[in-house]
């Protein structure tokens, strides 16, 4: 799939979500008054690659950015750019592209990866840094969870502060996921120089809580874990499957008041996969955001 193509899912996934929004329990889900929310945050992306008891990461910069979403209307822009004097020294050099959509409805969430990254080092060995900079990975994936109480849990409060949880909430999760994956061993992964192609797909159930600690503070935790099938295309095509335990978590805190929130948040999404030596690799998406909303009225 390319990227354009990708970027075509979203746009007709994302109304369909949006027509799962149509109902709140008031006494536990209040909006804002404004009809304008502004945003700026500063984030961190990150992929991390483990085998054998090590891990090899990424030397991947803060990203700054802002954004806009209007009430009612189909506007809701945000844009974000690297913060390169903060990559780490002696860490080598990691190329990367990494568009994420995580799209919060009133009893849907979808989140859209599109992930590439070449360049990882490896500090297994002491305070000694190993390089990788043939290493890499990329992932084109899809997750979709339903909210079963999302007339009282709201996933946007958390997540985005465009709404306030007023009271203390618990749902259970169900919900699946797809996800292709391209690996480069970078001469260390496996003996040999073969890439790694994955395809895999499967469901997953968990659970949401947001705990509304006080008129002013939330906190918020979401964990799903699963079952994934798949393989390698062509062993696919052979009747060869193979099943991968998942896990995807995500969880916030927050601070809000009448017409401003500061948030910080986190999502990990962790896959596996096997190798041609009979070994296991583990694929984790990490992201952390610390957010400044800002609601207004013209």
């Amino acid at each position: 799939m390319t990227l354009r193509n990708f970027i075509y899912a979203v746009l007709l996934l994302c109304p369909t979500i949006t027509l799962g929004q149509v109902k709140t329990d008031t006494a536990y889900i209040a909006d804002y008054p404004q009809r304008v929310m502004l945003s700026g945050f500063l984030s961190q992306s990150s992929v991390q690659l483990g085998k054998d008891e090590k891990d090899y990461i990424p030397n991947n910069p803060l990203r700054a950015g802002v954004g806009i979403s209007i009430k009612n209307t189909v506007i809701n822009f945000s844009y974000s750019f690297g913060i390169a004097p903060l990559e780490q020294d002696g860490k080598g050099k990691t190329k990367s592209s990494d568009l994420q959509i995580h799209h919060y409805g009133r009893y849907f969430v979808l989140d859209l990866f599109y992930q590439k990254y070449k360049g990882f080092y490896n500090d297994a060995e002491g305070d000694e840094t190993t390089l990788y900079p043939d290493m890499y990975v990329r992932n084109l994936g899809a997750e979709f969870a339903y909210i079963f109480k999302g007339d009282k849990f709201s996933a946007k409060a958390a997540f985005q502060q465009n709404e306030i949880q007023l009271k203390s909430v618990g749902s259970f999760i169900l919900g699946g996921g797809a996800y292709f994956f391209k690996v480069n061993p970078g001469g260390v992964l496996w003996e040999t120089e073969n890439s790694l192609k994955n395809v895999q797909f499967g469901i997953n159930g968990g659970y949401a809580y947001s705990w509304v600690i006080d008129e002013r503070w939330m906190a918020t935790g979401i964990l799903t874990v699963g079952v994934n099938v798949g393989n390698d295309p062509h062993l696919l095509s052979d009747g060869k499957i193979e099943a991968y335990p998942t896990a995807f978590g995500r969880g916030g805190l927050i601070y809000h008041k009448n017409d401003w929130a500061l948030a910080a948040t986190f999502l990990v999404n962790n896959k596996l996969m096997y190798t041609e030596d009979d070994g296991e690799l583990s694929f984790t998406g990490i992201n952390f955001q610390l957010s400044f909303v800002k609601h207004i009225d013209f």
